[in-house]
């Protein structure tokens, strides 16, 4: 039954993949993409549009999508906590708040690095926190991270208030997600890094199957619980960071895909895992693709439309279980 699903999973990405490139403000049709791979023209413009705009989306699409379903299935393990992701503990917000911080003093340093410096930030505050109120990194981070969201949603909003009405639109529009700025150099550079964080997540995947089994368990099956966590949670912040830097502030993702894969391949968290990067990919590229033609040429900021479809399909999937 699981091949079964991988099967059918990896046809519909693929199919989804030639739609991303035929589809946009310049059709290109599937000949027209093959002549275009085998035969490129660095100074015709459909081999442009293809090579440094269509393909580095769908790239971008897949691999933020996977990323931020996967940070979902760790940070809900890790935690205990069915709701957690990047976005509800902070981590996005703070990404966000250093990318608007760069563009209101016009700083050089580019979305990636402003974004790592909200996150680092954040991160440092968080566990300043901790070490104060003695508490575990279950709680202590968990309750931070959702404070610290609030806070720094806050400090953006009020931010804002000082752009002039230009930037204030573009810098909504990134803020409520999407793919229609995104640069090819740092998009191959964030999807080489997620991926190997996503690699090393897998390689904890094991570890993560005993984590849930609670402290005591874990350590007397050689687990070192608090030391574990604090990776995952690292590759999880890396992995959020450059999916900010990249399409915004995407939150429900993380939330909605874990739990619905849970329910189709069970607790594993290998399978949970690479299931959920699959269906993220998957969901992240389709509702991209909606976002972009289904009202063109005006485009729908992505974070609005995953939030009503993922809204919807959770809800559905939650009326099911009603008996």
């Amino acid at each position: 039954m699981k091949k079964i699903f991988v099967y059918i999973l990896l046809i519909c990405l693929l199919i989804n993949f030639v739609f991303s490139l035929m589809f946009g403000e310049t059709f290109l049709s599937v000949t027209k993409i093959i002549d275009l791979i085998f035969k490129p023209y660095e100074n015709n413009t459909q081999y442009i549009i293809l090579s440094q705009i269509r393909f580095p989306r769908t790239i971008a699409t897949y691999f933020v999508g996977a990323g931020l379903a996967i940070v979902g299935c760790v940070l809900q393990s890790v935690f205990l906590n069915p709701l957690c992701e990047g976005y509800t503990i902070g981590i996005s917000s703070a990404a966000a708040l250093g990318v608007i911080v760069g563009f209101m003093l016009n700083l050089p340093l580019g979305r990636f690095n402003m974004s790592v410096l909200g996150v680092l930030s954040a991160i440092g505050f968080i566990y300043l926190m901790n070490s104060f109120i003695k508490r575990t990194i279950d709680i202590g981070f968990v309750l931070s991270g959702v404070v610290l969201n609030f806070l720094f949603s806050s400090i953006i909003i009020f931010l804002t208030l000082f752009f002039d009405p230009y930037r204030l639109n573009s810098t909504l529009l990134w803020l409520l997600g999407g793919f229609s700025n995104v640069d090819s150099f740092n998009v191959y550079i964030s999807v080489f890094i997620i991926g190997v964080c996503i690699i090393f997540i897998i390689f904890f995947s094991d570890k993560l199957d005993i984590l849930i089994l609670g402290k005591e368990k874990a350590e007397s099956l050689g687990v070192n619980s608090e030391k574990t966590k604090k990776w995952l949670i690292f590759l999880s912040v890396i992995i959020t960071t450059f999916c900010v830097s990249v399409a915004g502030v995407i939150a429900f993702v993380g939330i909605i895909v874990p739990n619905i894969v849970k329910k189709f391949v069970g607790l594993k968290h290998k399978d949970c895992i690479i299931y959920s990067g699959l269906v993220g990919a998957l969901f992240i590229s389709i509702s991209d693709n909606v976002a972009k033609n289904i009202l063109y040429p005006v485009e729908i900021p992505i974070g609005v439309l995953t939030g009503i479809l993922g809204s919807i399909i959770f809800v559905f999937y939650l009326l099911r279980d009603v008996k």
